[in-house]
Parts: structure tokens; C-alpha cells; sequence
């Protein structure tokens, strides 16, 4: 009985802190047991190493007994305790432990008595139950209490759920908190830029936030802000912080903030120390993350309505936007559909009906009036030509009228189509603005439309901007909200179209800015194309008119080209015939079709010199004529005149290829040399008149002198005289003789070299060296290149260029000059030879190539026949006078190598 009752008080003492009488009289009876007059029970303050008397009627109760001044392990031994200054009491004390199977044995209290006790057995059973009542009373009582503050932490719960805001939760969790952990002061610190608190005093029904610059927090206080959860004792920066003693504090960090609880608070309960232990900070620790968390899941709330808000605001803005889409796509439908039958208008006028029908349809773009004004090229402006919508006096029968007729149609095109087609347009509106003239430049709406292309939108308070600059339009139109569309092309802009809604007063979105930009390219495509239709309408019936003439044109040049009598053949640049005329035919004996994409050269050897001399022609691109062209015909010799020319196409850009045209010149050319026969024979009886009348001087003088001979034959100066005066005329003779053989003798075998003209003459030059100094003339000679090739017979050309030289210095005054060129021309080599003196008349110079004619005293005037036989005749080349205003040229023309080479062949 007396152990339940011992348990009873102890409990008391713990839970309540309260000191009954019954502590007094347990003491009384618990002495008697053991056989003591005075006994006193004190429970070990492990946190002040002292002892506390609970139970007594010797010492006083609450007595604090210093370790230190019992001797440890030993039984009942004699200890004074000193219970006030200079009063001691003599007891006998014995310690009390309990054995903890995890921990060990630990020490629980004491027992103290007046005498040593006379009952052992009861005492070592009293002392043996006490040991245990103040291990097992205060641990019960203790995990009573936390037992109770952790069955407190469901207010937390409550509160982590029911919070609101952030702020909210604070200042519940600080309270609630403070409440379970009895802490006086409770603070959270947020540390960033500055220190800032809120705090909670036990005190107070209200938070207050503190805000600190960190300059002014010492170090001592911020090293408590580091590492991780802790308890901490009588820390000076605390008490700092808070302006008054801090005996204790948990500190526990909560992401980047930290709770601080300090100064545990008093409680009418046994406490062994007012300071806060490992329970109470691991409630905190556990507590801080569960804050954590409820801050978390409110920041979440809060961010998931603003979520639910912005989803909600999006739904309606997304039905605002479908809706517009639904009327954006209508109208895209309706712009198909004025675009595509605007494309099915041939007619520029009907393209401008279906445009203004679209825009003020009900069932299509819906606009209340169209406005089209057309530009004018000529004059710079802008004409009025339809406005398009109901009269101002009957709007609603005029909509009513419009959407029935829309209506009886299945097909939008079909109704656009026959509606522009038959609808009529010369309203009252049109009737306002037809041919009426509206300068754009200088104005600034139209002009924006016209130069700059752009769609122009307009409300009431843009045009209040821009004033009376643009009252003609605002006036004519009766609004201020309109639009106006350009129309335009490719090449440039066919007018503009203005539309408003003067009697719905529907405002023009931006949105609707777009649509409008489809229409103005599509019509102005339109209007493009339709204009290009009905060009191109009249060029065909034009070009029809000029094929049926070009078609007779042909037929007649082929006519022409069939009934000429030459023969005309066409070589293409790969040198394949492409045209074959009629004559062609009957000289060559090949048929057109035989011909055409053959290579000339089939023909024979005489036409590959044709074929190459067409490919040098294309080369140069320059005409080539060749005379008395000899072409072997089924073994017979037949002469032709060929004249080789660049075929170009009709700009004269491209060159297609030659056309040869062969004219039979063989009859002419039989005449020629029958003429020539005939004019030698002529040339000859006057050749012997001339002869004998060359010779007969000659001879008389050899007989008189011959005579002489015989007289003086004794004398032999006169002798010798006479035989040198008759070996002279002898010398005379004999070249005289030459000179007529060298002009009569037939053409004979030449052999044709290639050799530098230049050179030639230098040589010459170096011959007569000698006559030119006598006479002191000033010899130049000029030519276009160092080396300059001819194809001919050295010896020949040589005797001429002597010949023309010679009679030059014998021309040429003393002092005088003479000059001698050679020039590369188109198709031959010139060589001039200009001497100073007086020009020799037209009478004159038409006969100095004819034979036996000369203005000199001695001499046959073969000399410059002579010269034109080799040139001409034997060369093939051109010599020939020119006269000048201080003296004479003779020009020889010889041909150039390529074409020599050919004729070689």
C-alpha cells in the first residue's frame, strides 16, 4: 500500500509541482518501516547535478543537495549537510540507481536519514522501490507530455489544410507552434539582402516584422544561421537580436529561412531545467519541414488558380477566337469564291461588277456600299465608275431584294457570275461619282493606296488627324470608318475600291485588314488577266490577219525563191543544205528532197571549196563573191559567178548560216575568151605595126652606121665608137624582142609559194638603191605588220613591184618623194606605190595598161601591161591608178592565203 501511495505523491510533485502534506506523512511512515526517527527522498537534476528533496519530514522540501557533496557508491554514509549558513545536519545517505538495458546503470536520487535505519530488510526493499518510482514517474511523466505536444501537432495539421496564403500560414504556424514547444519568443528569419524577422512573443496577439540591414547583425548571430538544426545555450547574439536574455533556443533552418524558438516557458509541472531538449527539437525540425511543405502545397494553390484563372480567361479568349476564325474562314470562303469568279470574267467591266457584288453581298463579305474608283493613265488620276449598294431611301427592301436573289442559288460562283452580268449598276450612287475626277497625289489617303500599294483603314479618329485634307472623301462617303482596298497588278495599280457600313455602322476590324489584302492582289490579278485576255484577243485576231498574209508572203517568196534563175542553197552553221531552189536542181541534177540535211561536199571536190569558203564566211560573217567559178558537171566545165552570204535571222542577232547563190556565167565566160581571142588578134596586128615601127629605128640606125664602119673601117677610135652605138641598138632589140614575147606568150605552168611581201620589196628597195639616191629622193615605207603573207609566184610579183618602183623614180623629181604601203584588207593584200610629180589625166590613165601606150620617148609600153597580165591574169589580184593631188598610186590587190590555198587545190 505504501508504494502506490509513494507513487501517488511523486506523480503529484511531477505533474503538478505540488508539495501536500502527504509527503510529510509518507516520509513518517516510510521512516518507520526502515527504523529511523527522520528520512528525506531526493530525485537526481541531471541537467544541475543536483539533488532535489520531493519526499521528507527531515530536510525541507525542494532542498537542493550539490553532488559533489555525496561520496559516490557508498551505502549510508555520513554526510553533513550545511541547510543554512553555519547550520549543519549530520545524515546518513544512500544512492539510489536504476538499470536502463539500454543505457546501463544511471544514477536516480538519494535517501537521506537522521540514523543509520534498524530494519536493513525493509530498507533495502524501501530504498530498491524508490530507485525505481524516480526513474519510472518522471520518464511517464515526461512522455505524458510529449505524449500531449505531439497529440497538439493535429492543430498544425489543421492549420497546414485551412491556410490560405502564405501569410496566413506564418502567423498560424508561429502561434501554434510557440504553443507546443512553450517557447516565449518565436521568429522567423529570412536572410537575402537584409535581415528581416517575424516575430511571436507569448505576450502579444499580433505578429511584428523586424527588418535589419545585415551590416548591423554581428558574426556571433550569424554563425547561429549556419549548418543545420540546433540547440543552443544562453547564446549572447541572440539576446542581442531580441533585445532581451535568451537562456535557450532551438534554431531550425526551412530551405532558405530559419525558426528560431527561444526561452522555454514556465509550466505548473516539475521541471528539472527551463531549457529545451532533443524532443523538442526534433518536434521543430519535423514541424519546420511540415511548414515546408503546407507553404509548398499553398504556392501550388495559388499558382494552380492563377492557372485555373488564366485557363478560364483563355477559354473565353478562345471562344472569342474561334468565333472570329469561324467568321474569318467565312469570309476566306467568301474571298474564294469572289476571286474565283472574278478569274471565269473575260471582261475587265464584269470583273469590276464581280468584285463590288462580293463586297456588299449579305452571303458574302457583307460590306453596306463599294466604292471603285479606276486610275486613268494619261491623265494621272483617279476616275469614278460604279458605287455599288441600296439607296438611302429603301436600305432594307433593297438587303431583302439582294438575299433572296443570293439565295435562289446553290452555286456562290454561279449567282457572283450571272448577278454581275445582269445586275444593274447605274444606281443614284453611280451616278454620283461617274467620271468624276479625284487626284490622288498630294492626298493623303489615295495617294498612300496608289504609290505605296497599301490598304488604308479608317476611323473617327485618324481622320480627325488629318482634317480638311481629306473632307472630299469623308464627305462624299457621309462616315469616317471605311477602308480602302488598291487594285493591284503586277505592273502596277488599276484603281481603288472604298468600302464602309453606312447603315449597319459595323466597325472595320484589323482582322478584316487581311481579307482585304487577298482581295486587292486577287482582283488586281483579275483585272490583269482579264485585260490581258481581251489584248490578247485582239492580237489574235490580228495575228490571224498576219499569219493569212504571212502564209501568203510565203508562198509567194517560195515562189519567188523556186522561179529565180539562180540557184539559190541554204546551209545551216553545221554546213547541212536546208534550201534547194528549182534551178539548183536543174544545174546540179539532184532533187530537193535528195538534198536537204546533206553536207555540200557530197557533191564533189569543188564543193568542198564552196562548203569551206561558207563556214569562212560565217567566220567573218562578210559576203564572199568568187567569178568564173569552175565546176566539172558530168565531165563537162561549166563557170559560175558565187556570191557567199551570212544568213541571219530577222533582228540580224543570230547568225543561222550562209546562202549561196550560183549564177551560170559559162556562156560569159566562153564570150569573155572569144572577145579576149579576138581583142589579141586585134592587139596583135597593131602589135606589128608597133613592132616593125620599134624595129625599123633601130635597123635604120644599125644600117647607117654599119655603112659608117665600112668607111672608117681603117680607123679605130671611129671604129670602136661605131661598134659599141651598134651593140647598144642591138641591146635594144633584143629587149624590145622580150618585152613582146614576154606580153604574147601563152599562160604558162606557175608555181605559187607563200612569201613575205615585205620583204620582197625591201629586196627591191636594196636593187635600186642607187637611181634612188642619184635623184635624191626621200624613200618611205610603211606597212600594218612585220609579216605579211601572200600566196603567189615570187618572180612575177617581183618584176611587177620593180617595174612600178622603176617607173616611179623615173616619174619622181629630184627632191622628191615616194611612198610604198602594204595594208591587210578584208580579202586581199594591197601594196601602194606613190611617187610625187603631176597627176596623170583621166584620157591618159585609161590607156596605161593598154599595150604599146606610153608617154615616154624610149620605150615599147609594155611595161604596165605586162604588169596587169600577171596580176590579173595569173594572180588573180587587181591592179589599178590612182590619182592624187600632188602625184600617183598604183594599188595591186592580191588575194589572201586562205583563199589562194583553196583555189590551189
Amino acid at each position: 500500500m505504501i508504494g502506490k501511495r509513494i507513487c501517488t505523491v511523486l506523480t503529484e510533485v511531477f505533474e503538478n509541482n505540488k508539495y501536500s502534506e502527504q509527503t510529510k506523512i509518507i516520509a513518517e511512515e516510510i521512516a518507520q518501516l526502515i527504523g529511523v526517527e527522520k528520512i528525506s527522498v531526493a530525485f537526481y537534476e541531471k541537467a544541475k547535478d543536483v539533488y532535489r528533496v520531493l519526499i521528507s519530514n527531515f530536510l525541507p522540501i525542494q532542498f537542493k543537495i550539490p553532488v559533489k557533496h555525496i561520496n559516490e557508491r557508498t551505502s549510508l554514509s555520513k554526510v553533513y549537510i550545511e541547510i543554512e549558513p553555519g547550520n549543519k545536519c549530520e545524515t546518513y545517505v544512500e544512492q539510489l540507481y536504476h538499470t536502463n538495458p539500454n543505457i546501463g546503470e544511471e544514477k536516480v536520487g538519494i535517501i537521506l536519514t537522521n540514523s543509520l535505519p534498524t530494519k536493513m530488510n525493509n530498507f533495502e526493499e524501501i530504498a530498491d522501490f524508490l530507485a525505481y518510482a524516480l526513474w519510472f514517474v518522471p520518464v511517464y511523466e515526461r512522455s505524458k507530455n510529449y505524449l500531449n505536444k505531439y497529440r497538439s501537432l493535429w492543430m498544425l495539421t489543421n492549420l497546414f489544410e485551412s491556410s490560405k496564403s502564405y501569410e496566413e500560414l506564418t502567423e498560424g504556424f508561429l502561434k501554434v507552434i510557440a504553443e507546443i514547444l512553450e517557447s516565449e519568443i518565436t521568429a522567423l528569419v529570412k536572410i537575402s539582402e537584409s535581415f528581416e524577422m517575424t516575430v511571436y512573443k507569448d505576450n502579444s496577439t499580433e505578429l511584428k516584422k523586424i527588418k535589419i540591414e545585415l551590416s548591423d547583425i554581428s558574426q556571433e548571430t550569424m554563425r547561429y544561421f549556419k549548418g543545420t538544426e540546433k540547440i543552443v545555450y544562453k547564446p549572447d547574439g541572440l539576446s542581442e537580436l531580441f533585445s532581451e536574455r535568451i537562456l535557450s533556443a532551438l534554431i531550425v533552418p526551412a530551405n532558405n529561412e530559419w525558426f528560431i524558438f527561444a526561452n522555454k516557458r514556465g509550466k505548473d509541472v516539475y521541471l528539472q531545467t527551463r531549457s529545451f531538449d532533443s524532443m523538442d527539437l526534433e518536434i521543430a525540425r519535423d514541424s519546420a519541414k511540415r511548414f515546408i511543405l503546407a507553404g509548398g502545397r499553398i504556392e501550388f494553390e495559388k499558382r494552380l488558380e492563377e492557372e485555373i484563372s488564366k485557363l478560364k480567361e483563355l477559354k473565353k479568349s478562345h471562344e472569342l477566337l474561334i468565333e472570329e476564325q469561324k467568321e474569318q474562314i467565312r469570309k476566306m470562303n467568301a474571298v474564294h469564291y469572289i476571286s474565283q469568279a472574278m478569274r471565269t470574267m473575260y471582261s475587265v467591266k464584269n470583273v469590276y461588277r464581280t468584285l463590288l457584288l462580293g463586297l456588299t453581298s449579305g452571303r458574302l463579305l457583307g460590306y453596306n456600299r463599294a466604292l471603285l474608283l479606276t486610275y486613268d493613265e494619261k491623265r494621272d488620276v483617279l476616275i469614278g465608275k460604279m458605287w455599288f449598294g441600296p439607296d438611302s431611301e429603301n436600305v432594307e427592301e433593297d438587303w431583302k431584294k439582294a438575299n433572296l436573289r443570293a439565295m435562289r442559288y446553290a452555286d456562290v460562283v454561279q449567282y457572283l457570275r450571272e448577278e454581275a452580268m445582269t445586275l444593274e449598276f447605274s444606281n443614284k450612287l453611280t451616278q454620283m461619282i461617274e467620271n468624276k475626277i479625284f487626284p490622288y497625289k498630294a492626298h493623303p489617303i489615295l495617294e498612300k493606296c496608289v504609290i505605296r500599294k497599301k490598304i488604308f483603314v479608317a476611323n473617327e479618329r485618324i481622320i480627325s488627324t488629318m482634317g480638311l485634307e481629306v473632307a472630299d472623301i469623308v464627305n462624299l462617303l457621309g462616315v469616317k470608318e471605311f477602308a480602302v482596298i488598291p487594285l493591284v497588278g503586277r505592273e502596277g495599280v488599276f484603281g481603288v475600291v472604298i468600302v464602309d457600313n453606312y447603315y449597319t455602322k459595323k466597325p472595320i476590324k484589323e482582322s478584316d485588314i487581311d481579307i482585304l489584302k487577298i482581295i486587292s492582289d486577287s482582283s488586281g490579278l483579275a483585272i490583269e488577266t482579264a485585260a490581258n485576255y481581251e489584248e490578247l484577243r485582239n492580237k489574235t485576231l490580228s495575228l490571224e490577219r498576219q499569219k493569212s498574209l504571212i502564209e501568203y508572203l510565203r508562198e509567194f517568196s517560195d515562189s519567188v525563191l523556186q522561179n529565180m534563175s539562180s540557184a539559190i542553197v541554204v546551209l545551216d552553221k553545221e554546213g547541212k543544205v536546208t534550201e534547194w531552189n528549182k534551178k539548183a536542181e536543174v544545174y546540179f541534177s539532184r532533187a530537193k528532197e535528195q538534198m536537204t540535211g546533206v553536207e555540200l561536199r557530197t557533191l564533189g571536190t569543188e564543193f568542198e571549196d564552196i562548203e569551206e569558203m561558207a563556214f569562212q564566211s560565217m567566220k567573218i560573217k562578210e559576203e564572199i563573191t568568187l567569178s568564173n567559178y569552175l565546176i566539172q558537171i558530168a565531165g563537162k566545165e561549166r563557170f559560175y559567178d558565187i556570191r557567199i552570204t551570212p544568213f541571219w535571222d530577222t533582228e540580224k542577232i543570230m547568225l543561222r548560216g550562209v546562202i549561196i547563190t550560183l549564177d551560170d556565167v559559162t556562156e560569159r565566160v566562153n564570150l569573155e575568151k572569144e572577145r579576149k581571142k579576138q581583142e589579141k588578134l586585134a592587139a596583135l596586128g597593131e602589135m606589128a605595126a608597133r613592132v616593125a615601127h620599134e624595129l625599123r629605128n633601130p635597123i635604120s640606125v644599125l644600117g647607117g652606121f654599119i655603112k659608117r664602119l665600112e668607111k672608117n673601117a681603117d680607123n679605130p677610135d671611129a671604129r670602136n665608137r661605131y661598134i659599141n652605138i651598134i651593140a647598144d641598138e642591138i641591146l635594144r632589140l633584143e629587149q624590145i624582142v622580150n618585152e613582146i614575147l614576154d606580153f604574147s606568150r601563152e599562160p604558162r605552168a606557175l608555181e605559187f609559194t607563200r612569201f613575205n611581201i615585205n620583204k620582197l620589196i625591201n629586196d627591191v628597195t636594196m636593187l635600186l638603191e642607187d637611181k634612188i639616191r642619184d635623184k635624191n629622193i626621200l624613200f618611205t615605207f610603211q606597212t600594218d605588220a612585220e609579216e605579211m603573207t601572200v600566196y603567189a609566184e615570187y618572180s612575177r610579183i617581183k618584176q611587177v613591184i620593180i617595174n612600178l618602183i622603176q617607173n616611179a623614180i623615173e616619174a619622181t623629181p629630184n627632191n622628191g618623194k615616194i611612198l610604198v604601203e602594204t595594208k591587210i584588207g578584208i580579202n586581199s593584200i594591197k601594196v601602194s606605190i606613190w611617187n610625187e610629180g603631176t597627176p596623170i589625166d583621166k584620157e591618159t590613165a585609161d590607156k596605161l595598161f593598154v599595150p604599146f601606150f606610153t608617154t615616154k620617148v624610149h620605150g615599147t609600153g609594155l611595161g604596165l601591161a605586162i604588169c596587169k597580165k600577171i596580176v590579173e591574169d595569173e594572180q588573180k589580184g587587181k591592179i589599178y591608178h590612182e590619182p592624187t593631188d600632188d602625184g600617183n598610186r598604183f594599188v595591186i590587190e592580191l588575194p589572201k592565203p586562205e583563199y589562194e590555198d583553196i583555189i590551189e587545190k
